[in-house]
């Protein structure tokens, strides 16, 4: 994976290109160039045309395009932007599981200028390898945030969740009074045909606390890392304590894996009733 500020030196560029003091010396040219203004003095006395009013644009605009460029702060907000558009908080519509990945872009972001008061570049470029791995933390986070809340707004698994269990009851009860064999066993097909999809869906409701538990943990493990990081001085870049710190964050995201990694077998998994799956994709569908 690239540098986080190295793929941001495309929209430092466009910042910088289009800040409000770069837009205005770019509307300036076009109009004194454009209108045909005449240069004061120049154009009168050795007949300069106007479109010499660019030989002093154009360098004063590369200056301010280039000072941008160069500015910390114009770096740390393009790497605020990027990271914000590539985990769009605002596909997630739980208030909680939003203000969850808000917060991890914010440790990242907080943990990329870290890296930059290292000022040996052999050091800026161990701990940008350590930023590096907290980026893939935060694609998990994403990740399992994003998996959560379209969950929690399922309308076809809360409803099975209710009607399954009476379904079964119903289904037992009319067992009991049915004596056509042929009857019963269908009937007993179908009991068990539904079991497995409580059963199923009881496991995946089992995996999304498991996962809400794990979102808060590996939040405050992400806290606890941006500390460590901070704490990491020069001498400590090649020791036992930076390798933890990479080995910590390894665990970390090798965890929120394991958790995705299950959701994707509980989803996929042929417990799940196909006339549930059908009855979500006509509802999205009709959408």
């Amino acid at each position: 994976m690239n540098d986080l500020r190295q793929r941001t030196r495309g929209k430092l560029i466009q910042n910088a290109i289009f800040s409000p003091l770069s837009a205005l010396l770019i509307a300036a040219g076009i109009i004194l160039v454009g209108l045909q203004v005449p240069i004061p003095v120049l154009t009168d006395v050795l007949g300069v045309p106007p479109v010499a009013w660019l030989a002093g644009i154009v360098p004063l605009w590369l200056g301010v395009v280039g000072a941008n460029v160069a500015s910390k702060s114009a770096g740390e907000q393009a790497v605020s932007q990027v990271l914000r558009e590539q985990f769009d908080v605002n596909r997630i519509t739980t208030p909680s599981l939003r203000m969850n990945v808000g917060q991890a872009i914010a440790y990242r972001e907080r943990i990329d200028k870290a890296v930059t008061r290292f000022a040996d570049s052999g050091m800026q470029g161990r701990m940008q390898d350590v930023a590096n791995q907290v980026e893939e933390w935060v694609r998990s986070i994403y990740a399992l945030s994003s998996r959560l809340d379209a969950f929690q707004h399922d309308s076809v698994i809360k409803n099975d969740l209710q009607s399954v269990p009476d379904s079964i009851k119903k289904l037992k009860q009319r067992l009991n009074n049915e004596d056509n064999e042929a009857i019963r066993h269908e009937l007993n097909d179908t009991i068990a045909r539904r079991q497995a999809q409580y059963n199923s869906l009881l496991k995946l409701e089992t995996t999304m606390e498991r996962a809400e538990l794990q979102l808060e943990n590996t939040l405050t493990a992400l806290g606890t890392v941006y500390s460590q990081m901070l704490l990491v001085d020069a001498k400590d870049v090649d020791s036992s304590k930076a390798q933890r710190l990479r080995d910590n964050i390894a665990e970390q995201v090798n965890s929120l894996q394991d958790v995705l990694s299950s959701m994707d077998e509980v989803y996929a998994g042929d417990g799940l009733d196909q006339q549930s799956r059908l009855r979500a994709n006509m509802g999205a569908q009709a959408q």
